[in-house]
C-alpha cells in the first residue's frame, strides 16, 4: 500500500490534469473565522493563541474556510495539501488533508468535474471503493413541504442520518407528522441504489411532493458520470445529510475497505460564501490521508521486511551493496550494529550480516 506522500503526489498529478492550481496558506488564521462558522467545521474545537500584536490567532482545522476567505469572487479552481489540527477521539492531531474547490459559476459540467475528480480520488487511493451521494436541497423542500416547523424538521433529519424508521414512525403516533408523511420518509431513507436506479425509485415521491426539477438535476449529472463509465460507483443514500446552513446541492462522502468512517467528504455549499458577503457558487471535497496512512500500518504486520545486523568486521561498502540490491527488488532493510541497544522492530527475517552474504540468502 502506498505512502502519504506517493498518495499525495498522485492526487495532485490528477488535479493538474484538470487545470486546478495549487493553493497554500499559512498554518495560522484568525480565530473569529472558525468563531462564525463553527457549524461548518467537523468539530468545534480549535487551537487558539496570542500572536505577537495580541490579536487571536488559530491553528487551522479546516481549508475551505481559508479558500473561501481568500476568494475575489472570481472563477477559480484549486486543489490543496495543507497539514490541518482537529481534535480526534480526545486528542488534537495533525492531519495531512488534500482535496480540491471550485468557486465561481458552478453549472452541471463544473458539479460533474468535482463528482469525478472525487471518484478517481478513490481509484488512486484503493482498489474497491464507493461514493454514497445524496442531495440536501431535495431533502430540503421534501421536509418544507411535509412539516413547517423547524424543531420536527431537525428532529427529522438527525433520525434520517441514522435511518431510523421507528423514529419517524414515532413521530407520526404523536402527532407531529401525518402517517402519510411518516411514510414518505421512511421511503426516502429506503433509497440506497446505484444512482441511475435510486433517481428512478425517488421518482414517485419527487413528482407528489412536486420537486421533480431537483431530481432533473441529479438526473444530468448521472448521464455525465455514465459518459465517464463511473456511475455505477455512486450510490444514492438520502440519510446522507449535513448542516443545511451551508450545503444546499449535492453531497457526497467516500468510503474504502478497511476504514470504518469515510476518507473523502465534501458537497456543494454556496451558502459559506454568500454568508460571507461573496456571489458565488462553490463545490468541493477534502480527503484524510492520515485515517488511510494508519489503517495500512494496522493492516501491515511488519514494520519492515529484513533485518540486518552486523559487527565490527562487517565492510560497510559490501553491506551497501546488499542492501541496495534488496532495496531494488521491493523489499525494505534494517541494517544496525549487534553491539548496540536497538528498538524493537517487526520483520520479516533478522539476520547477522556476514561477508560474501548474498541477496538470495536473506529471501529464502
Amino acid at each position: 500500500m502506498m505512502k502519504e506522500n506517493q498518495w499525495d503526489e498522485r492526487l495532485s498529478e490528477l488535479y493538474c490534469q484538470y487545470g486546478f492550481r495549487k493553493f497554500r496558506i499559512s498554518k495560522f488564521e484568525d480565530y473569529d473565522l472558525y468563531v462564525e462558522n463553527k457549524d461548518f467545521l467537523n468539530s468545534g474545537t480549535v487551537i487558539a493563541f496570542r500572536d505577537a500584536d495580541g490579536s487571536l490567532k488559530a491553528l487551522k482545522p479546516d481549508v475551505t474556510l481559508s479558500v473561501m476567505k481568500n476568494s475575489r469572487g472570481e472563477n477559480e479552481k484549486l486543489y490543496y495539501s495543507e497539514n490541518v489540527y482537529r481534535e480526534k477521539n480526545g486528542f488534537f492531531r495533525e492531519i495531512l488533508q488534500v482535496g480540491v474547490e471550485s468557486v465561481g459559476t458552478i453549472d452541471t459540467y463544473a458539479e460533474a468535474e468535482v463528482v469525478v475528480l472525487a471518484l478517481r480520488s478513490l481509484a488512486i487511493l484503493s482498489d474497491s471503493w464507493v461514493l454514497n451521494l445524496s442531495a440536501v436541497d431535495f431533502v430540503h423542500a421534501v421536509l418544507c413541504e411535509i412539516s413547517p416547523e423547524q424543531a420536527v424538521r431537525q428532529e427529522v433529519l438527525m433520525l434520517m442520518a441514522q435511518k431510523n424508521r421507528h423514529g419517524i414512525c414515532a413521530l407520526a403516533k404523536a402527532g407531529r407528522l401525518t402517517q402519510e408523511n411518516a411514510a414518505d420518509l421512511c421511503a426516502l431513507i429506503e433509497i440506497c441504489a446505484p444512482l441511475k436506479e435510486g433517481i428512478e425509485k425517488a421518482k414517485p415521491l419527487a413528482e407528489k411532493r412536486g420537486q421533480g426539477a431537483l431530481l432533473e438535476r441529479l438526473e444530468a449529472l448521472s448521464q455525465l458520470l455514465e459518459l465517464f463509465g463511473l456511475a455505477q460507483k455512486v450510490r444514492l443514500d438520502f440519510s446522507l445529510v449535513n448542516s443545511m446552513d451551508y450545503y444546499n446541492g449535492i453531497i457526497f462522502q467516500g468510503f474504502v475497505p478497511g476504514v470504518p468512517s469515510a476518507v473523502l467528504s465534501g458537497g456543494r455549499y454556496d451558502k459559506l460564501p454568500e454568508k460571507m458577503g461573496k456571489r458565488v457558487g462553490a463545490i468541493g471535497f477534502g480527503i484524510d490521508l492520515s485515517v488511510l496512512e494508519q489503517n495500512a500500518k494496522n493492516q501491515t504486520p511488519y514494520d519492515v521486511d529484513y533485518v540486518l545486523n552486523y559487527d565490527e568486521t562487517a565492510r560497510p561498502q559490501a553491506l551497501f551493496a546488499l542492501a541496495k540490491e534488496l532495496r531494488e527488488e521491493g523489499y525494505s532493510v534494517l541494517c544496525q550494529p549487534k553491539t548496540a541497544a536497538c528498538a524493537s522492530v517487526r520483520c520479516k527475517k533478522m539476520m547477522d550480516y556476514r561477508a560474501g552474504m548474498t541477496a538470495q540468502e536473506v529471501v529464502a
